[in-house]
């Protein structure tokens, strides 16, 4: 027999279709996509916040089972800075007090977050209110909604160095660094009131007794005041209002936030109607409206006169328009005078340029520097005024797809296109030349299903997760010559993605590192929450799985470090937590530090630190084909050496899973003079001594005194478990095969072989 080799230099992704190269790997767990050209084994996770800090310390026991993070948004007041803002599922909303990540000695009992307050200082400390047993109710905090555990948390985007956020229940809130407000206003003005007052100049009413107010209009101008004058050449010099002519106006006043956001407009006042007579001036004492504290100034607006200089009423299409007549920059004044004749008004304005921001709303986006809001129970797209974040005109209001493509599952903007999803259905809304908005449809075969997993991937377009798996739209976000498409980008992984629970599967959870250049998407399982990452290696285009990411909600950090931060689901490891490369252990508590169970409050037991081990597995590799008989030989596994941390293999002979290479055959990750040999990882201080550098080596297994059998398929797995004391350290780049062939078959084509008249 004839002893071959096959060699695979360039080892990629799973897949786990029938037929794959023998580059292809069936199993890579814990591994990361390394670009010198291998897989190596991934890092963990930990808190973000001292290890001995308590997250369920103010917990309720009774409540401890199902604590969480319900939601995490990062936000920049600078562009050097970013703050974590996040919510919990006691309806707590907080930032974090640490400025980076694991890295101010805060003393353990301190807590490593702020609840955030509103305008009056009530905190978001998810209390309502507390039973005082003398006053009674008296409020003292404020609570945010929770989101069912299969649900998604709050949804936000910055818009004018704020952070705006919905969740489909609460009033929208908007964060400014300092103080969380309502976004927009709950409710439009109280109707105004007026009354008319006569004189004959312009300060006879405050001789008279009546009130000094900065808002008094009238003036030394002669033709100031309401009324209708008699027109040029008359014979009256003075030009004096026209006797007996009646004249009528309406009023309506609008709020305005401290961010210079408008209310929608007041009901029209009482027509005000009033005859001119002896030459005199009128003036309208208006009656204002005051609002809530939020308000810091009010707008009037007003209607030029209804009659004609005839006396007769003008019709509802020009008499009812409403035009800017002043700003009243308080919210205290309560009488306004008016004598602004028609000529000099402002610009003219309507009801339908305002309206407030939509309360039951579940998505939202900033596009076209407007705030686009959708997932509310009529199922459209709305859209704010441009630059008007929290003002919603009423006519602003996009019907995107039909019925039959479902519920708007979720958002997207890019600088020229904003993508919506639909659970059946993807649409694409851009605007027009003059302004408009307008949407084409994509698909209506492919939706989304998880609002937080789409993700902008570099090289490789719009991720997102539907019912068929995970795909990609690709060739829109920028108005490339490129054609969309919309393509399955789980195809390899597909058993992977059947285990996916479809009932959970709306709270899947995508995030992006940088670092590592990797897409992951944590989802559940069945019968488990958000536990199983799914990770798009997008540099490489390969796929591998991690285990046991307690992963509610994710936010990526843009720092020089891109870590990701992410909030936990499961209560044995509450509260916040990054990813990284340096974090050997998932959640390292326990792993380094002697720890101290009474220094834990109402805890019966500490969290553990967990590890899942490094796996790679090929994929089989089809040997029988041309040849009479194969047996393998030996296994050389191409690997840079990191220490001396042993490496274990086993092997499936014709699928086979009992086959396992004795624990004596695992193989050290050294050249085998041990005067060569790298200081061992973990034990080598860097002031002291040098780790030598990584370099590559060849571990040999020996295959054919374990195996003598023919083989048709071939496949091993190279790992480390938990007998490595510090495991979790190799790479893999490539692999040969030496196995011995028996005589080559004749193998002819079949239409060689068969008869003419056969089949």
């Amino acid at each position: 027999m004839n002893t071959k080799r096959l060699v695979v230099d360039r080892l990629r992704g799973i897949d786990q279709r029938y037929y794959t190269k023998p580059e292809a790997a069936a199993i890579i767990e814990e591994m990361t996509w390394d670009s010198y050209d291998g897989w190596k084994a991934a890092g963990g996770f930990d808190l973000v916040t001292q290890d001995l800090y308590d997250w369920l310390s103010d917990v309720p026991p009774i409540q401890h089972k199902n604590y969480r993070i319900t939601s995490i948004h990062a936000f920049s007041k600078r562009s050097r800075f970013n703050e974590i803002i996040f919510e919990t599922s006691q309806g707590q909303l907080c930032r974090l007090k640490i400025g980076n990540i694991k890295g101010m000695p805060l003393p353990v009992s301190a807590d490593p977050f702020e609840f955030l307050k509103d305008e009056q200082g009530l905190e978001y400390n998810g209390k309502s209110f507390t039973t005082d047993p003398t006053t009674g109710a008296i409020t003292n905090g404020r609570k945010r909604y929770v989101p069912k555990i299969n649900s998604i948390g709050s949804q936000s985007c910055s818009f004018g160095g704020r952070l705006f956020m919905v969740n489909g229940v609460d009033e929208p809130i908007v964060y400014d660094g300092y103080k969380v407000s309502r976004a927009g206003f709950s409710e439009r003005p109280a109707q105004p009131k007026g009354n008319v007052v006569v004189r004959a100049f312009h300060n006879e009413y405050i001789a008279n007794g009546g009130e000094e107010t900065d808002y008094f209009l009238g003036t030394r101008i002669r033709t100031h005041g309401l009324g209708s004058l008699k027109p040029k050449g008359a014979r009256n010099i003075n030009r004096s209002f026209i006797d007996g002519k009646l004249c009528s106006y309406q009023y309506k006043v609008s709020f305005v936030n401290e961010r210079g956001q408008e209310s929608e407009l007041s009901e029209a006042s009482e027509m005000i109607t009033f005859e001119c007579a002896d030459g005199k001036r009128r003036f309208v004492v208006l009656n204002l409206p005051i609002g809530d504290p939020t308000v810091v100034a009010r707008r009037l607006y007003r209607t030029r006169d209804l009659f004609d200089d005839f006396g007769n009423p003008l019709g509802p299409e020009t008499g009812r328009n409403f035009f800017f007549l002043r700003e009243i920059q308080d919210n205290e004044t309560t009488i306004f005078e008016d004598g602004i004749p028609d000529s000099n008004v402002g610009a003219l304005t309507d009801d339908v340029d305002f309206g407030p921001m939509p309360v039951q709303s579940k998505f939202i986006a900033s596009f076209k520097n407007r705030i686009f809001l959708a997932g509310s129970p009529d199922n459209v797209v709305r859209y704010s005024a441009s630059g008007m974040p929290e003002v919603f005109p009423k006519l602003n209001i996009l019907d995107v797809g039909d019925k039959d493509s479902g519920e708007i599952t979720g958002m997207y903007a890019s600088t020229n296109n904003l993508v919506i999803f639909k659970e059946f259905g993807i649409f694409l809304v851009n605007q027009r030349s003059d302004g408009s908005f307008e949407y084409r449809t994509i698909t209506k075969d492919v939706g989304c299903i998880a609002p937080n997993s789409i993700r902008d991937v570099p090289f490789t377009g719009l991720v997102f997760l539907s019912h068929k798996g995970v795909f990609v739209m690709k060739g829109f976000l920028e108005d490339s010559n490129e054609a969309t498409q919309i393509v399955n980008l789980s195809t390899p992984i597909k058993e992977h993605v059947e285990r996916i629970c479809s009932s959970l599967a709306y709270g899947s959870v995508g995030c992006i590192d940088r670092n590592n250049k990797e897409y992951l998407i944590c989802v559940p399982t069945i019968g488990e929450k958000n536990n199983l990452l799914l990770v798009w290696h997008y540099e490489v285009g390969a796929w591998s799985i991690r285990k046991n990411y307690p992963m509610s909600c994710a936010v990526e950090l843009r720092t020089a470090d891109s870590e990701i931060i992410f909030g936990s689901n499961d209560a044995s490891q509450p509260g916040i937590f990054v990813i990284n490369n340096f974090y050997r252990y998932k959640n390292e508590l326990g792993a380094d530090v002697e720890l101290d169970i009474n220094s834990r409050k109402d805890r019966e037991e500490l969290p553990k630190a967990t590890k899942d081990y490094p796996v790679y597995e090929i994929a089989p590799l089809k040997l029988n084909g041309a040849y009479s008989g194969v047996y393998v030989a030996y296994v050389n596994l191409y690997c840079v050496a990191f220490g001396d941390e042993p490496i274990k293999m086993n092997i499936k002979i014709n699928r086979n899973e009992s086959l396992v290479l004795e624990e004596n055959k695992s193989r050290a990750q050294q050249h085998t003079d041990n005067s060569e040999k790298q200081d061992l990882y973990n034990e080598s201080r860097f002031n002291s001594s040098t780790f030598g550098y990584h370099r590559p080596v060849v571990i040999r297994f020996d295959v054919s005194h374990f195996h003598k059998t023919l083989a048709t398929e071939f496949s091993f797995r190279v790992f480390q478990d938990d007998t490595n004391e510090a495991a979790n350290r190799f790479m893999i780049v490539g692999y040969s095969i030496d196995a011995k062939f028996g005589e080559q078959n004749d193998v002819r084509a079949l239409t060689d072989v068969l008869a003419p008249n056969q089949r």
